[in-house]
């Protein structure tokens, strides 16, 4: 009864607020975690619970050239009013000298990282709406952290600024803009707490506590239609990049015994993207491309387990998908979020090279049981801990805080 009392008056307060989501891009099927996430909150949370929700995005689709692709102007996306504004003219040289030096370890001097932010991914069109119409709204949510978009639109009216910033342990992240950025908004919403944690220990601002909530993404449990059974594949899902670990995934891969790979343990692969960084797939390995929704549960629900090679993660959806089939995880021992979620949930192991990886995989093979009850774990974590309702009380919870 208390439960219900609560959750009932915080959704009295989030029914009087009205929130604009601005992110890089928006739509459906775009295939990035961040922006999944974010139109995710717009859906299951914003929509519902509070009295207005807009979302201010760019003509963009494609994160790699950033092009206008959509008219600017308003539509309607699932019930929500998104308005579109034109990405500007970006100086790619000024852009690339600075990607460089960051990428072969050299620090921006604080003058090289605003050259950096304003060769970027920039809309005065979106920052001047931002400023026009900020009045009309309580919160404004801004991710994820490292675009401009992000940067310059959060400082335009802080003090209703939320950034929700899928921070990485990155090059980027240790930028002195962005630790500004962190002391400067009203709240951070992180998504698990090793994200918050790697905050702390990067920007060491003394009230960032009195401002950071763990808050996640919410899932409802779908089952999808396949009939269980005990498949000799694992799957990879998302996007087919060195960046999320996928050649170290084939390489480790590519070491177990060639007789294993050819009758006893293929690797699929699913998701957007081509791998253009192999001249050739390993024997056992199959991609499968890009695959519904329904196709994707499929496929998790029947593999071995889904294995997440990427280091640089704030949550790991399809961790989160996997389990809700039943299904184990293995991910990077030195990757802090989702081994966090492992330890967590009992729902998976961890490698950190081939022998390691070679020792998972076969454990996995040879016990359906230690399979089975790893995947159950991991359902009743996810179920317990990132249900929509969890979010939801963990969103207002924070609103609270900061003083909505």
């Amino acid at each position: 009864m208390t439960l219900l009392c609560n959750l009932t008056q915080g959704l009295t307060l989030m029914f009087k607020l009205r929130v604009a989501v601005v992110v890089p891009r928006y739509g459906k099927s775009l295939g990035g975690g961040a922006e999944t996430l974010l139109k995710s909150l717009v859906d299951s949370v914003f929509k519902d619970n509070f009295s207005e929700v807009e979302v201010w995005t760019t003509c963009a689709i494609d994160h790699r050239t950033w092009d206008n692709f959509h008219p600017p102007g308003t539509e309607i996306i699932d019930d929500v009013k998104v308005t579109r504004f034109t990405v500007d003219k970006r100086n790619l040289d000024v852009f690339i000298t600075c990607e460089h030096a960051m990428q072969t370890g050299r620090v921006l001097s604080l003058d090289e990282q605003f050259r950096w932010l304003k060769s970027g991914v920039n809309s005065h069109a979106l920052y001047e709406h931002i400023a026009k119409n900020s009045k009309d709204f309580d919160i404004i949510l801004f991710g994820p952290y490292l675009f401009p978009i992000t940067y310059w639109g959060a400082l335009i009216c802080p003090e209703k600024s939320i950034l929700v910033p899928c921070l990485h342990d990155e090059h980027y992240a240790y930028l002195e803009c962005f630790r500004e950025l962190f002391r400067k908004v009203r709240g951070v919403f992180f998504n698990a707490l090793p994200e918050q944690d790697l905050a702390f220990r990067i920007y060491q601002l003394s009230d960032l506590d009195k401002k950071a909530f763990e808050v996640g993404m919410g899932f409802n449990h779908k089952d999808c239609i396949a009939e269980y059974q005990n498949q000799k594949f694992i799957l990879y899902s998302g996007r087919k990049e060195q960046g999320k670990g996928l050649d170290f995934l084939l390489s480790c891969y590519e070491q177990l015994p060639e007789e294993l790979r050819r009758n006893e343990l293929k690797l699929y692969l699913i998701g957007s993207g081509s791998i253009d960084f192999r001249e050739e797939l390993p024997i056992g390995v199959i991609d499968l491309g890009f695959v519904s929704e329904d196709q994707k549960l499929s496929y998790m629900k029947l593999a071995l387990a889904l294995v997440q090679p990427s280091i640089n993660e704030s949550f790991s959806i399809v961790m989160m998908e996997s389990w809700l089939q039943g299904t184990p995880v293995i991910v990077r021992s030195d990757c802090a979020v989702t081994k966090y979620h492992v330890s967590s949930s009992g729902g998976g192991l961890w490698f950190n090279d081939a022998e390691s990886f070679k020792n998972t995989v076969t454990t996995l093979l040879n016990d359906n049981q230690l399979r089975d009850n790893l995947g159950k774990f991991g359902q009743k974590f996810v179920n317990d801990k990132y249900s929509w309702p969890a979010v939801t009380r963990r969103i207002e919870d924070s609103l609270r805080h900061l003083g909505f």
